[in-house]
């Protein structure tokens, strides 16, 4: 039994060298941490319990290196607890192998999933690694889809996440794509399909691994990803932040922090925000910051559709979701791109019951050729199909417009909210007045002798009809408040619509072909 313990000992100290000491410090030159040092970083002190550290390669006719050395296989796996609640982690090692896909190392990344599905876990993945080894896999025929399908059925069941910390090529670079949260790292990382020497092969054409798949394309411009990172230290930050907001499954609420910040708390400043002008902009995230617990916003997607914010938040101590439109940029209108956000974050806060508030200021959907181009009638419906199947609280407030489908996008008229609330500056209609007497007056205004002053009359006469109070004498709404007392107004209702957390949490469910 001794020397079977030494040799155990010998192998564990072994995996824990990672791929030798000049590969550890390539990966620091780089501005890499090694998977094992990510793996402390996320994790709380002297939690983490590895599964599957003495792996190796499998052995094939036509593997390369047949005595090559790879501890653990190339890919660190196991649990620890973050915050105090435990979690799942599959960590790919770039030092083996350029953290490359090979049979076991495959084999332990679906033994995490089935773990994480029956103990119901969150996982975190830390893609490191260069697609899969072809010598290991020759022989194997079709690539395997089940891996994908239990991923999928456990969307909405566990938190899932993934940090993109260097290149994920091939099947590796599928599994993000299906993550609800993605962190990508500047500089470090890369998210495609095939990388730039498969691109020329197969295509002609010559990118870098930047343009292929960088951070910028996938945060600001194809959205796939959700937020960057500086650094694997900040990716990692970002990453127990986001599931300090999560309950463990779908089966718990939300976790609960004490507040420091009074409910009660008013802030005669926030009228201010708005311009005299209502045609000018204003920076929706200074209402946000000064309504939510102090510091508490977390943003999701910050760089990608910014007409539309969406983030996580705490109101006097509970995890809440928000969904803004950002006047700034496009007026707050709902593009293609807005509305697919709205919606990916809409369904994530539904399945782990989070509730939402809406900030609504909006001119409706987005209009015009390269709109219907990109098929905003589509994206903006499928905002529909995630109200009729939420079960969370949803509160809306309206702080200055509210108009056509787009107002009811973000929570308006029917959509079954706890509460609807409005500044007393908030204006609905169906489309904006100016166009729609535009529209529906055009006679009248060729006709007038001032059709500028005869717009201007109009405008005045009708607008009487498109605001909060005749909205609130029809009980379109439920109440008119002052804006210094948003946050306490809306705390009230979101505890009020906490009532039934007497009652065990059911998972959400939905029916229906999504638009």
């Amino acid at each position: 039994m001794d020397e079977l313990i030494a040799e155990l000992r010998q192998r564990q100290a072994a995996s824990l060298e990672l791929g030798g000491a000049s590969r550890v410090e390539r990966q620091h030159n780089q501005g890499k941490l090694t998977a094992r040092e990510r793996i402390a970083l996320l994790f709380d002190d002297g939690s983490f319990e590895e599964l599957g550290q003495l792996a190796t390669h499998v052995y094939t006719p036509v593997t390369t290196i047949p005595n090559k050395h790879t501890p653990a296989d190339g890919v660190v796996t196991g649990f620890g607890k973050i915050e105090g609640r435990q979690a799942a982690v599959v960590a790919e090692d770039f030092t083996i192998l350029g953290g490359s896909l090979g049979i076991n190392n495959f084999i332990k990344k679906t033994r995490m999933i089935e773990l994480a599905q029956r103990d119901k876990l969150p996982i975190v993945w830390l893609f490191d690694g260069a697609g899969a080894r072809t010598d290991e896999f020759i022989g194997e025929g079709l690539a395997p889809m089940h891996h994908f399908m239990d991923i999928a059925k456990l969307s909405g069941v566990t938190p899932q996440i993934a940090g993109v910390l260097g290149p994920c090529a091939g099947d590796s670079s599928l599994l993000p794509a299906m993550m609800e949260f993605i962190v990508m790292v500047e500089g470090t990382a890369m998210l495609a399909a095939g990388g730039p020497p498969l691109v020329k092969m197969g295509t002609g054409e010559d990118v870098t691994k930047e343009e292929l798949g960088g951070t910028d394309l996938h945060c600001r411009i194809s959205g796939v990803a959700d937020n960057r990172a500086v650094d694997d230290a900040d990716a990692i930050r970002q990453i127990r932040r986001y599931l300090s907001y999560m309950p463990t499954n779908t089966y718990e609420y939300p976790p609960y922090v004490e507040p420091e910040d009074s409910p009660d708390r008013r802030d005669e400043d926030l009228a201010g925000i708005l311009p005299e002008n209502k045609r000018r902009p204003y920076d929706m995230m200074k209402i946000i910051n000064k309504v939510v617990d102090q510091d508490s916003f977390f943003e999701i997607k910050p760089d990608f559709a910014k007409m539309m914010i969406t983030g996580l938040a705490r109101m006097n101590g509970h995890a809440v979701g928000i969904i803004a439109n950002q006047p700034k940029v496009m007026a707050g209108a709902i593009t293609a791109a807005a509305g697919a956000k709205h919606r990916h974050f809409m369904d994530l806060c539904n399945a782990f019951h989070l509730p939402i508030i809406f900030l609504m200021d909006t001119p409706g959907v987005m209009t015009g050729p390269q709109s219907e181009k990109e098929g905003a009638l589509r994206a903006g419906m499928t905002i529909a199909h995630s109200f009729a199947f939420a079960r969370v609280p949803l509160l809306t407030l309206t702080i200055h417009k509210g108009f056509g489908y787009g107002a009811a996008a973000m929570g308006g008229l029917g959509a079954g909210q706890s509460t609807t609330l409005a500044w007393p500056n908030a204006d609905f209609n169906a489309i904006p007045l100016d166009s729609g007497i535009q529209a529906a007056y055009r006679a009248l205004l060729e006709a007038a002798d001032d059709p500028e002053a005869e717009q201007a009359r109009l405008e005045a006469e009708l607008g009487a009809l498109c605001g909060a109070f005749p909205a609130a004498e029809q009980m379109k709404i439920d109440d008119i408040i002052e804006p210094a007392a948003t946050r306490p107004r809306l705390i009230q209702a979101l505890e009020r619509a906490l009532t039934h957390r007497t009652q065990a949490p059911v998972p959400a469910t939905r029916w229906g072909i999504l638009p």
